[in-house]
């Protein structure tokens, strides 16, 4: 057994290192730049990233988002992430000293069949606020948008 051990140590290593990475930043923003949800609504659009720091390719505001009425009959409005068939989804990061989105309660990443989702509600869909995005795939993100053009047509479909 214990000469089959670095077999299996490192098997298990090759196993776990393959993931494929993608970042997106959601970008939801007011009039005012409020970050304590004020009257105007904000709008949110998505910037997809093949690394975290990156600048990234905009989207066109407003593309993939859509509302909808919550559990407690809430209005939330849910953009989607673009993370097909990603086995994790995670929030790396949010703008500290935020006043009016609280994760678990006025912001979420929602999984549906296949697809992911961010979320908001209430005083959170007038506030100013970025989300930076993480998604593993067990594929390379290309083999299912080829470009952002399929990316686009993707999520015009969908709303």
């Amino acid at each position: 057994m214990s000469q089959h051990l670095p077999l299996l140590l490192s098997t298990f290593l090759i196993v776990t290192v393959y993931s494929y990475h993608q970042y997106r930043e959601l970008k939801c923003s007011t009039p005012s730049g409020s970050i304590r949800g004020g009257g105007d609504e904000a709008t949110c659009h998505l910037v997809l990233k093949n690394e975290e720091l990156e600048d990234g390719r905009d989207l066109p505001i407003g593309t993939g988002c859509f509302k909808e009425e919550g559990p407690k009959g809430e209005e939330r409005e849910y953009c989607d992430l673009v993370c097909p068939k990603s086995h994790t989804v995670f929030i790396a990061h949010v703008d500290q000293g935020h006043r009016a989105c609280f994760n678990f309660y006025t912001y979420q990443i929602e999984k549906r069949e296949d697809e992911w989702f961010l979320w908001r509600s209430g005083k959170c869909l007038n506030s100013t606020i970025n989300y930076r995005i993480g998604c593993k795939h067990d594929v390379p993100f290309d083999t299912q948008f080829k470009n952002d053009n399929e990316i686009l047509d993707h999520l015009r479909r969908r709303v």
